[in-house]
């Protein structure tokens, strides 16, 4: 049986080695052809490829003060959604991974619904009722997920190679701090044990600020995996929409305020913030309270941090550009700290920020003929752009922007523009309700 299992993973290894040398060989082909390396095919290469690459390519799309701006841009649309496989594979993977000690899948669900809600490269979830009749969701990884990224990343030499040639910059420095980022990356996406603890830690910090108004989905431990993750399922409605949110709240406004006042207590007194809390992972469920989901993506904020995240926004808010400067110097993100010169980074910042500005109120004035889902659609493109200018900016001045720090940038960015199609009335940075202490 050990025999079969090394025979059986050798090819897995040699079929995903021979994918990519036919996916490698067809772009060669076109640029052999006289096609020019463009982030395009890049991006489309990745795709085809599909799991490691298509989170490498998003690395890229959230590395901008490493990658040139081209290609951050283009693989900021390097989809993560792939075609649902058969439920047949999730089964299989249910079994060897839940039928322990005689227990078998049956005996652990009444059902488990064959159409999946979601299909992703690494996952796909799936929604079920266990045997005592609780609703629950089944976050699956795929079959053979972690021997794909095992082969992809052994052959991570060609890829240096290959990121050499997009960001030359780097044939100067040491490239292996982001392979090692990257590896650090793809095994946290791939241990839903890790997903579960950020769940965990943020229920606690819930439990320790006594916050009934807000809640995350519950994981069942004894039936959760590395590989298979199951959780309470949450029903009610995205907060995309004022009209559905109205069904369960007289208010959207103060649903806003307490979302936001349970994210920023939550980046000083929780292990780790959720930095991927766009409508999609926000619900307003069916009882009035809001649910956070999806804990795949959380960040760590240092106190020093914090407040220059804060001061920064605060000026930003006011259209001090000088007070910008200030904290991003402040925060050490130059290692020429005294070689800034604050009054070019201020007017660098004012040329940017005006522009960014005056899309806002481009933003706001589109919004009549478009769809909620489009307008945020436009809003998460828009935020992107945003957070490129910024590391333009700090690009030739000689700054760099932590990952942390980026994410915190990009979620309240994401928070300030949010409010503005459902709550315009409220100022995140000066409204007397929000509490950002």
């Amino acid at each position: 049986m050990q025999k079969n299992h090394f025979f059986k993973k050798s090819l897995n290894v040699i079929q995903r080695v021979g994918k990519t040398a036919t996916v490698a060989g067809k772009a060669g082909l076109r640029i052999a052809q006289g096609e020019k390396m463009t982030p395009t095919l890049l991006r489309q290469s990745f795709e085809a490829l599909g799991t490691t690459y298509i989170k490498i390519g998003q690395f890229i799309a959230s590395t901008p003060s490493i990658f040139p701006r081209e290609y951050v841009t283009v693989f900021q649309g390097c989809l993560d959604q792939t075609t649902p496989m058969p439920y047949s594979y999730i089964e299989g993977v249910l079994r060897k991974e839940l039928e322990k000690d005689g227990q078998t899948l049956e005996d652990i669900f009444q059902s488990i619904e064959v159409k999946p809600l979601a299909s992703a490269s690494i996952a796909q979830v799936h929604s079920a009722i266990l045997k005592n009749g609780d609703n629950v969701v089944l976050k699956v990884q795929k079959p053979e997920v972690d021997t794909i990224i095992q082969t992809d990343l052994g052959m991570m030499v060609g890829l240096t190679k290959l990121i050499d040639s997009i960001a030359p910059s780097l044939k100067f420095a040491s490239i292996s701090p982001i392979i090692d980022e990257i590896r650090l990356r793809m095994a946290a996406e791939t241990d839903f044990l890790q997903e579960a603890k950020n769940i965990d830690d943020f229920q606690d910090f819930l439990k320790k600020t006594d916050n009934h108004k807000v809640v995350a989905p519950d994981v069942y431990h004894d039936i959760s995996t590395k590989k298979v993750l199951v959780m309470t399922r949450f029903f009610g409605v995205s907060m995309i929409d004022d009209a559905a949110m109205r069904q369960y709240c007289k208010y959207p406004a103060q649903v806003m305020t307490d979302t936001l006042n349970t994210w920023f207590s939550s980046l000083m007194l929780c292990n780790s913030f959720h930095a991927d809390l766009h409508a999609g992972n926000l619900m307003l469920l069916t009882d009035g309270r809001i649910g956070f989901i999806d804990f795949g993506i959380v960040g760590k904020l240092e106190p020093k941090a914090w407040q220059a995240s804060m001061g920064m926004m605060d000026s930003f808010a006011k259209e001090d550009y000088r007070g910008m400067a200030h904290y991003m110097v402040e925060m050490d993100m130059t290692h020429t700290r005294e070689q800034v010169n604050v009054d070019v980074l201020a007017q660098d910042l004012e040329s940017v920020m005006k522009k960014i500005l005056a899309e806002d109120s481009l933003f706001m004035g589109k919004t009549i003929d478009q769809t909620m889902p489009n307008r945020l659609k436009d809003h998460t493109d828009e935020i992107n752009q945003m957070l490129l200018e910024m590391v333009e900016v700090g690009k030739r001045h000689g700054i760099h922007f932590p990952r942390d720090f980026a994410l915190l940038t990009k979620q309240l960015l994401y928070f300030d523009r949010f409010m503005k199609v459902l709550a315009p009335e409220m100022d995140m940075f000066h409204d007397a309700r929000i509490k950002m202490a």
